[in-house]
């Protein structure tokens, strides 16, 4: 099923707790040039600082209760030729200072704090290390990054760390594999899921078709994908919703007596194609890579940008908008 709506539209996106945002491996390893030949997307870092701090705004005008959570995917591989393997450094800062490839880059450093100990949970409410069968999480971060989370508290001045702020401990490409990804959302209830990340080929392509599928199976964000053919879609800025008949004509509103005769519910799920990066490899340089990756991507998510994604979040009424197909 492809479900991106007609002329590139993006319907309106709630920012609301049914939000999640999942920022993934964006880390300073990924600047070891040994990935390939040079980078897609010079513009990464400024729009994925431009998402969180969207999404953080709303700390100041809206309940923690109502809050759109963030979600940062940290990959610790487990081989240790990584760059992005704990313990290893490199001259990946911003000014070519040296740095753990584990780390978080400076453009996504998350608002929640360190544990002060391995066994000791961190103080965000939800999972924020590994999956839900260790007893005891690791830190969720660690080396030079420990200060400089700790220097960045909450908004409000709080030391207490964001209930909508989270860290999930990934050790390979994909994030839904042996983390608790998945029963947060599902715990959650998250509706809309936002990704964006760094490799788009690799971590990014394998979690959106992860999130698709477990979608389709109602794993999460609604009963999933139950008949095979359906007439028209249509979406409430969070789910996706198609029905068996056509009953209805044009842009009306449809009222909930009306939506009994669903062929889908799931989640809507969104890709931020600007806010990823990939890698020139095989001779093929690295923006043909990121073009290829995201436009194969259509087919198990809405891909749009960044500018589009910060305009249609909103937090009123409007939402109600139904588009047809």
């Amino acid at each position: 099923m492809q479900y991106s709506w007609p002329g590139g539209y993006c319907p309106p996106i709630p920012a609301w707790r049914s939000t999640a945002l999942l920022i993934i491996h964006s880390q300073y390893g990924y600047r070891d040039p040994s990935w390939g030949d040079g980078t897609s997307n010079p513009d990464y870092e400024k729009n994925v600082s431009s998402l969180i701090a969207k999404f953080r705004s709303y700390s100041n005008t809206t309940p923690e209760d109502e809050l759109p959570l963030i979600i940062h995917a940290q990959l610790k591989p487990i081989w240790a030729n990584s760059p992005l393997y704990p313990g290893k450094t490199g001259p990946y800062g911003a000014n070519g200072e040296e740095k753990e490839g584990v780390d978080f880059l400076e453009c996504s450093v998350p608002l929640v704090n360190e544990p002060s100990s391995p066994s000791e949970p961190a103080s965000s409410s939800e999972p924020t290390a590994s999956s839900d069968s260790v007893a005891s999480p690791e830190p969720t971060c660690t080396g030079t990054q420990a200060s400089e989370l700790a220097a960045s508290p909450p908004p409000g001045n709080s030391s207490r760390s964001p209930s909508n702020e989270v860290i999930i401990t990934c050790r390979g490409p994909n994030v839904f594999s042996n983390t608790p990804l998945e029963s947060l959302l599902k715990k959650r209830n998250i509706r809309t899921l936002l990704i964006a990340g760094i490799p788009t080929d690799h971590a990014v392509s394998t979690t959106v078709r992860s999130s698709y599928d477990l979608a389709m199976d109602g794993r999460w964000g609604g009963s999933g994908y139950i008949e095979d053919t359906f007439k028209w879609l249509h979406t409430d800025g969070a789910g996706v919703y198609g029905q068996k008949k056509h009953v209805f004509g044009g842009n009306q509103e449809v009222s909930q007596e009306d939506l009994v005769d669903y062929a889908v519910d799931m989640a809507r799920i969104i890709l931020i194609g600007d806010g990823t990066r990939c890698f020139g490899k095989g001779g093929v340089d690295a923006e043909m890579v990121h073009r290829v990756h995201i436009e194969s991507l259509n087919a198990f998510a809405e891909v749009t940008n960044t500018a589009t994604v910060i305009r249609q979040l909103y937090q009123d009424e409007r939402w109600k908008t139904w588009t047809f197909l």
